[in-house]
Order: C-alpha cells, then sequence, then structure tokens
C-alpha cells in the first residue's frame, strides 16, 4: 500500500472514531428533556445509558467534570422531574418532584468563604 493511500485511511479512520467520541452528558443535551413530554427511550437517546437505574429514577454522573443529574419518571415512563448539580460552578438546578417547597423568604443555608494572606 502506498505512503499517501495509508495516511488518507489513517485520518479516515480518526475522523470515524473522533465522531463517536462525543459527549452525551452535557448540560446543553440534560436541558433538552422536557417533563411531561418525554419518556425513557427520549432521555437514553438525549443522555445515553444512566449509571444508576432505580426503575422510577435515573442518576447520571461524571466525576471527572464534577457534574451529576437525576432524571424522575412516573409510572408511565414519562419525566416527572429532572434535577442538574455541578460542584465545580456550585449549580443546583431542580428538585426531587415529590420534595416540599422552601418557604418563601426562608434561607436554609448560608455559607461564608475567607481565606488569609500573609506577605512573609
Amino acid at each position: 500500500m502506498s505512503r499517501p493511500v495509508f495516511s488518507v485511511l489513517c485520518a479516515l479512520c480518526l475522523g470515524v472514531a473522533l465522531t463517536g467520541c462525543t459527549r452525551k452528558f452535557t448540560y446543553e443535551r440534560f436541558s433538552m428533556i422536557q417533563q411531561g413530554v418525554d419518556d425513557r427511550f427520549d432521555v437514553k437517546q438525549i443522555l445515553g445509558k444512566p449509571e444508576f437505574d432505580a426503575d422510577d429514577e435515573w442518576y447520571y454522573e461524571d466525576l471527572d467534570r464534577h457534574i451529576a443529574a437525576r432524571v424522575f419518571f412516573d409510572e408511565d415512563g414519562v419525566v416527572r422531574g429532572k434535577e442538574w448539580m455541578d460542584a465545580k460552578s456550585g449549580t443546583w438546578e431542580g428538585r426531587h418532584p415529590d420534595a416540599a417547597q422552601p418557604p418563601e423568604g426562608e434561607v436554609r443555608e448560608q455559607h461564608t468563604r475567607t481565606r488569609r494572606i500573609d506577605d512573609d
């Protein structure tokens, strides 16, 4: 096989391999999931196979990127709620559909962070 033909074949194989390696579990894809519309099949097509499947709740995580998500299903398999957690940015969006809403105006948690920098 000639060198140019081999180079072209290697480039094609690399292109096919990289195309198949796109990440499904991203915030952009997670935000595509619609409550009351999508079902288990749709969620699997959008986010891929879950890390943990508890039938009415699917759990996704990527420890390298410090993100996790939960998707909640009703008895018919339709999405009834979803939750996104990003430890790096501190983002927590959504909640368990059976969780009670916090009372209006009540602060449940408050964090203060300080850092001391010495000149010596």
